[in-house]
């Protein structure tokens, strides 16, 4: 049963993403919306390859290899860049990637017609708690920051959906920022964090223990956490570089004036979660991997 808190909530996301959606694009042309993965070797200034290396952790991680023409769900999948990278690389799985937000759906699809991938990574409107397809029905699943907008500090609803819908010995991959503890912050990390929230229309960021502690209730085996806080440290650098480049363009384009607050949460709040990020008691970046 759908609360009136949880159509507002829905609301506010898909007003957030309808407002600042297209602004992601000074972060990647391709529509990556997520941050990157760093390696030993890498150029850490090229944010494009980092972007890309996190879409191949997660791809290495789902074991694609071990399935016949696999389906591969895409839980929150903005405009499908991640599912589009990974379609190049294993041309006999079909991507599901399912949002609440209209637009993302229409536009994602777009992109995927003009990349020539219509016919392997389809965008579908729906509640990734509320999937509209059978039990037991997909090889794989993935959630690139986007089970932080599940409800709950353990995201029970997600994770009880995303065991209904993968078959057995189906994997999953999870990558995204968590708290690491559900006590008290300090008053000046709390301001920001709740601010944060407030920015990117989330109710709260999960405990990872408790996130953990719910995938192995539900049943999920063979769970690794991996704190990988400073592999994606790399990109984080990026924010303010980006940040300004897209000040000075809108005042180029004399539109500094007309920016509304979505637009300018979406650049203030990655500012913000760089003292988060760097608050390693209390936050982390984790992958989350394991199956059904």
């Amino acid at each position: 049963m759908i609360t009136t808190q949880q159509t507002s909530t829905q609301q506010k996301i898909i007003h957030y993403f309808e407002g600042a959606g297209l602004d992601y694009y000074y972060w990647d042309q391709a529509f990556n919306m997520h941050f990157g993965y760093y390696k030993a070797g890498m150029n850490p200034f090229n944010r494009p390859s980092l972007l890309n290396q996190m879409n191949q952790e997660v791809v290495n991680r789902l074991q694609l290899h071990q399935y016949f023409e696999p389906k591969v769900l895409d839980l929150g999948c903005g405009l499908g860049a991640a599912s589009r990278y990974m379609a190049e690389e294993n041309p006999e799985a079909q991507f599901l990637g399912f949002t609440i937000t209209p637009w993302q759906v229409d536009f994602g699809n777009e992109l995927s017609r003009e990349q020539n991938f219509s016919d392997r990574v389809l965008l579908y409107q729906s509640d990734y708690a509320d999937l509209p397809i059978a039990d037991e029905s997909a090889e794989a699943a993935f959630a690139m920051e986007s089970a932080c907008y599940a409800r709950g500090r353990n995201k029970e609803d997600f994770i009880q959906e995303l065991y209904r819908v993968l078959k057995p010995g189906g994997r999953f991959v999870i990558n995204d920022g968590f708290r690491k503890h559900s006590g008290p912050l300090p008053r000046w990390l709390d301001k920001a964090y709740q601010k944060n929230l407030d920015c990117w229309a989330l109710t709260e960021l999960a405990d990872v223990h408790a996130f953990v502690k719910m995938l192995r209730k539900v049943g999920f085996q063979n769970i690794k956490v991996e704190d990988t806080s400073w592999r994606v440290a790399p990109s984080f650098a990026h924010i303010p570089f980006v940040s300004l480049r897209f000040y000075l363009d809108i005042w180029r384009k004399g539109d500094l004036k007309n920016l509304d607050q979505e637009r300018k949460n979406n650049v203030l709040a990655p500012i913000r979660g760089m003292l988060m990020g760097l608050s390693r008691r209390h936050f982390g970046y984790y992958i989350i991997s394991g199956e059904k």
